[in-house]
Parts: C-alpha cells; sequence; structure tokens
C-alpha cells in the first residue's frame, strides 16, 4: 500500500465521525498510505490537533440546525431538503477533489454523496438501518431501502463494530438484510492507537495534573466525576446544567470539543478541559471515578476499548440515541439515564466518594 493516496471525509455533524476516522487514518499511514482529509473548519481543527501534518482540504458541511422546544427527529425531517442538497453539492465537491489530487481510494463517513464511479469508494456507517421513534417505526423500512441504494453505489461500505449477538450497535446494524458489499472491522478508537503504538484498556486509575486545566490554578480533587460533553447545543449546555446541579457535592472534569458559552459553577472544583489531545483524555477517563456521557456511537467505542462503563444520557428526541441507550443499557458498564431524570445521578458516586 506503500504510497497509495486515500482521501477521508468524515460528516459534519458532531465531532464523532471525524473522532473514528482519526484512528482508521492512522492505520492506513502505518501501511504506508498518504493520507488526505477534507472536512469543514471545526472538524479540520480537530484533526489537525491528533495528526500533526496531515494534508487538509476545507469543504463545506452540512449545518443541521437543533430545535429547543421540538423532537430532535421532527427538527431534522423538517430538513430533510437541506441533507438531499447537501448530497447533491458534495458529489459535486469531490469530482474536482478527484481531478485535483488524484486519489486511489476515497473514504466516506456517512457522507452520502462522497463517492466516485471511476474511484474506489468506502462508506463507513454504524447505522444501515435508521431508527425511527416507535410510533413512526413502519417507515424505517423505506428508509432502510433508500440508505441501502446509498450504499450500493459504493464499492464497500464498513461497519465500525463486531459482526456477532455481542455487539454495539444492536438493531441499527444487525437482525437486517445487509448490502452484500458490507463488512464488520470491529469497532474504532482514538485510544485504540496513539504514535501508532497501541493504548492498553485502563488499569489503575492514573491521576491528571493540574497543569491539564484550562483555567489556571484549577486542582482537580481526588475522587472525581468525568463529563465527556458532546452535540448540538441547546442540549449541550442543558446537559453541563443539571450535571453540575445534580453532582454539586462533587469534584467534576469536563472534556469538550469546544468551550461552552454558559458560566460554570463556582465555589465547587470544576476542571474545563477544551480540544484535548487523545492522551490528555485517556488520561482523564482512565482516572474517574464515574464517567458520563451522551449515547454517541463513537463515544460508546472509545469507552469499550479502554474498558470503561459510564452513565449513557441520550440527547432528547435523537432517535439513534436513545436506542443505544436503551440497547446498551446494562452492557459493558453502562447505565441509561433520561435528561430530564438524574435525581438519583448522585447515589451512584456519592456513597464512594464519602468512604474517602
Amino acid at each position: 500500500m506503500n504510497g497509495l493516496k486515500v482521501l477521508i471525509s468524515p460528516l459534519s455533524w458532531g465531532f464523532g465521525h471525524a473522532g473514528r476516522m482519526i484512528p482508521l487514518a492512522m492505520e492506513l499511514e502505518r501501511r504506508g498510505c498518504e493520507i488526505v482529509f477534507a472536512a469543514d473548519e471545526p472538524l479540520a481543527e480537530m484533526i489537525a490537533r491528533e495528526l500533526p501534518g496531515v494534508r487538509m482540504v476545507e469543504i463545506p458541511g452540512l449545518r443541521i440546525r437543533y430545535s429547543r422546544f421540538l423532537p430532535q427527529y421532527l427538527s431534522i425531517f423538517l430538513q430533510l431538503p437541506v441533507i438531499v442538497a447537501s448530497a447533491v453539492r458534495e458529489h459535486a465537491v469531490l469530482r474536482r477533489l478527484a481531478e485535483d489530487l488524484g486519489p486511489a481510494v476515497i473514504i466516506s463517513d456517512n457522507r452520502f454523496g462522497f463517492y466516485h464511479k471511476k474511484i474506489f469508494s468506502v462508506y463507513v456507517t454504524h447505522q444501515v438501518r435508521i431508527a425511527f421513534p416507535g410510533f413512526l417505526r413502519f417507515l424505517e423500512p423505506l428508509a432502510s431501502w433508500i440508505h441501502r441504494r446509498i450504499i450500493e453505489r459504493y464499492d464497500l461500505c464498513l461497519v465500525p463494530d463486531y459482526r456477532g449477538s455481542e455487539n454495539l450497535s444492536g438493531r441499527l446494524s444487525h437482525g437486517i438484510r445487509l448490502p452484500a458489499n458490507v463488512a464488520f472491522i470491529g469497532p474504532l478508537s482514538r485510544f485504540g492507537l496513539t504514535g501508532h503504538e497501541p493504548f492498553p484498556p485502563c488499569r489503575a486509575k492514573s491521576k491528571p495534573s493540574p497543569d491539564d486545566s484550562e483555567e489556571p490554578g484549577t486542582t482537580l480533587i481526588q475522587p472525581y466525576a468525568c463529563l465527556i460533553l458532546s452535540g448540538p447545543e441547546p442540549q449541550r449546555s442543558l446537559l453541563l446544567r443539571k450535571i453540575s446541579g445534580s453532582l454539586r457535592e462533587f469534584p467534576l472534569a469536563v472534556l469538550s470539543a469546544t468551550s461552552v458559552s454558559m458560566p460554570l459553577p463556582s465555589g465547587r472544583a470544576v476542571t474545563f478541559i477544551t480540544g484535548a489531545d487523545t492522551a490528555t483524555m485517556r488520561q482523564f477517563i482512565c482516572g474517574a471515578s464515574l464517567i458520563i456521557a451522551r449515547a454517541g456511537y463513537t463515544s460508546v467505542m472509545e469507552l469499550v476499548s479502554l474498558g470503561r462503563g459510564a452513565v449513557l444520557i441520550p440527547t432528547p428526541g435523537q432517535t439513534e440515541q436513545e436506542y443505544l441507550g436503551r440497547y446498551l443499557d446494562g452492557r459493558y458498564g453502562f447505565i441509561t439515564m433520561k435528561q430530564n431524570r438524574l435525581e438519583r445521578l448522585a447515589s451512584i458516586i456519592l456513597p464512594e466518594h464519602k468512604k474517602e
């Protein structure tokens, strides 16, 4: 594979899609490939932190607006014309990139239009079946049929999960007739590789340095809870506010790809880490007594790769996360809670805290 040029483009729908393309890019680099990433500006910054020196090409991303009032599945449904237009636009963008860059392989993480008839094209997804809320479940066969037609435009479809009954995605990619070009490759995690060396699962709890804090002089008290803050606004800030209120008696470390606009609680130990690299994230996650995260699939894969369970809090109205929360509840050390029912969150950790 020496010298093979690979063009990778993750969906710009949060940072999770880019996060799981990083270990794939690292493995391809290890095998001698030349990697080029095509992404919008926020994702490009994240990728550049993890893969210094990698070639970046900035392209437009999909901009989905989330509602403070409507269920997220309804908000997304109303923006279907935007999603279709984005797929058409990215297909045109790819044709220009193919002429300029001449890649031998194209890898699209859930970008519907990022394929080329004359270049080997790979599609990455963890949900061959598009999940719908219960009362709209009758629409799933139609949505799955449309998704199959998209997948079949690609030469290969990679599912980052295990094939058998012990898996992370459940009915999203299992118990359904799969296109002939689908292959299961196992979970993808940034913690699986760092500098091309394996990252072992967490064993002993490490203690992050106070220097990792965004605020100078802030000391992270042991033990502590770690919140992996992700997802769209306004739900992102709502989650931070609720977690801060539920764990007001307990030190909290917050890992976030971007800064937040809301003021952080005063009078307590809060360490806010923005744009942490993989090593810093691993250190804080492994050192935590309790981990809290959205039920995003990339977060699930990364936690499983470290052998850590967590409290999963699905983004309200985001059907995929709500399904993953139900499916993973009680598996792999995960407990699922609803965002509006976090009263018992403190009871999970405070008894242990009082023993210290």
